[in-house]
């Protein structure tokens, strides 16, 4: 797997599927790949599991939203429940907190996916595709743990806390988030639930780092002044 620098990791997220753990990159704060531990053995229950999860129909809605949620981006994974406000640019300390929880996720992510070296469920079954692959293929990047299930479950942990008034659907979207991979067909669910216990255990760590605690309320702050609007609201 090609690794990318440190500096450029967190910009690369946005249009690539693969995590780096560069040589200059500081130390990982978790040992990803034996917090995950391995993908299910071939012809083990599990992996049986695995591959019968593309076989239910998805409707036309539901499909709609995985091709949507494509873009490894925080605001785009959470926007659907907080509302069209929820941006970057109007929200620079929850974005801050963001470039944190990457930079802490990343280097356990791609230790997970080099120790293992998964194919990708399509990669073995084309049929499976149900969206367009992005113009920088997750092809060469292994499928365990992923990427976009660990930050949407670590993306959401961060903003149930900082909005526990919204707590049930950021989480309910942070999961569908990385669900809609296993509906495009881009990885198996056991690649999903792997990159969610290394979110959980990423952001209990986190929560011992002052730094990240001074992040988190000035993000706290700025978000007591953020009303959520939905385009759907009644």
């Amino acid at each position: 797997m090609k690794l990318l620098s440190a500096l450029a990791f967190a910009a690369a997220l946005a249009t690539s599927l693969a995590f780096a753990q560069p040589a200059s990159a500081p130390a990982p704060i978790l040992d990803g790949a034996a917090i995950v531990g391995p993908p299910p053995a071939a012809g083990s229950p599990a992996a049986a599991a695995d591959r019968l999860a593309f076989r239910p129909a998805i409707s036309e809605a539901r499909l709609a939203q995985a091709r949507a949620d494509q873009p490894f981006d925080p605001f785009v994974a959470l926007r659907p429940a907080l509302g069209e406000r929820f941006t970057a640019t109007a929200l620079p300390r929850t974005k801050k907190v963001f470039d944190d929880v990457l930079v802490a996720l990343g280097p356990g992510i791609g230790a997970g996916k080099d120790a293992y070296a998964r194919r990708r469920p399509y990669l073995d079954d084309a049929r499976i595709l149900q969206c367009d692959i992005p113009a920088a293929s997750g092809a060469d990047s292994p499928s365990y743990p992923s990427g976009h299930g660990a930050g949407g479950w670590a993306w959401a942990l961060v903003m149930a806390e900082l909005l526990p008034a919204h707590a049930d659907a950021i989480l309910v979207r942070g999961r569908d988030y990385g669900d809609s991979r296993v509906i495009c067909g881009f990885h198996y669910p056991s690649d999903i639930e792997s990159g969610r216990i290394l979110a959980a255990g990423t952001i209990a760590r986190l929560h011992a780092d002052p730094a990240f605690r001074r992040d988190l309320d000035a993000a706290r702050r700025e978000l007591r002044r953020f009303t959520i609007v939905r385009a759907n609201a009644p």
